[in-house]
């Protein structure tokens, strides 16, 4: 009977137990300076761990003057529940909050100087582009004016080929100018050859004939 009555109570502390952990909270010191956790519900009980303002306990049993709480290390014992709080005590979220602050304010200066960098990687690449369009504008403008060149170039090989063409015809007709110069010039030089023999020989003809006339003047 003895056995049986152990082991219900056995299981009695164990359900017990299950049912405090189950309903168990989160609770935090407030703002007192220490508080001392003790091995039982009074101060008659040793002291066996000391918490602080705004460190964070787990509440297993809560009561009117006296709660069973359970500290980080696992180490459970007794504290005054009027020092109990289900809100962090302001000063611990002040100080939380400064945290946080100074946190974001690191984060922002970082990403201020991830901003900065990029900026400066942006106006670098946008100089870039914009040497690299410069360098297309004067590739550009050194095409038209190389096919302008090219198009005065097939004008300007028209004009020398049509002038080539009007060279030889003229030469040609040159050719053909000294050739009549020629012809020209040996007609006339026989002209004036026949013309002058012709002379010669009537002037000696005359003077053969005044001759013959004063031998036969002078025999009479």
């Amino acid at each position: 009977m003895k056995r049986k009555t152990g082991w219900m109570l056995a299981i009695g502390m164990c359900l017990l137990a299950v049912a405090t952990n189950a309903r168990a909270e989160t609770v935090y010191v407030s703002d007192v300076i220490k508080l001392s956790v003790r091995s039982g519900p009074g101060n008659e009980h040793k002291s066996i761990a000391v918490t602080e303002s705004g460190q964070q306990l787990e509440l297993i049993t809560p009561g009117q003057e006296w709660s069973l709480v359970r500290l980080a290390n696992g180490a459970e014992g007794y504290v005054l529940a009027r020092y109990l709080t289900t809100i962090q005590p302001g000063r611990f979220q002040y100080g939380q909050l400064q945290d946080k602050i100074k946190a974001l304010t690191a984060q922002a200066a970082s990403l201020a100087g991830e901003n900065s960098r990029l900026k400066a990687e942006n106006e670098k690449l946008a100089a870039t582009v914009s040497g690299g369009q410069e360098q297309i504008d004067s590739l550009r403008s050194e095409y038209e004016t190389f096919k302008q060149e090219a198009t005065d170039l097939v004008g300007l090989k028209a004009k020398t080929d049509a002038l080539t063409a009007e060279l030889e015809q003229k030469n040609k007709q040159l050719a053909v100018l000294e050739i009549q110069s020629d012809d020209v010039y040996r007609t006339t030089y026989l002209y004036w050859f026949v013309a002058g023999a012709a002379v010669l020989f009537a002037g000696f003809l005359t003077g053969y004939s005044v001759k013959r006339q004063r031998w036969r003047s002078s025999l009479s």
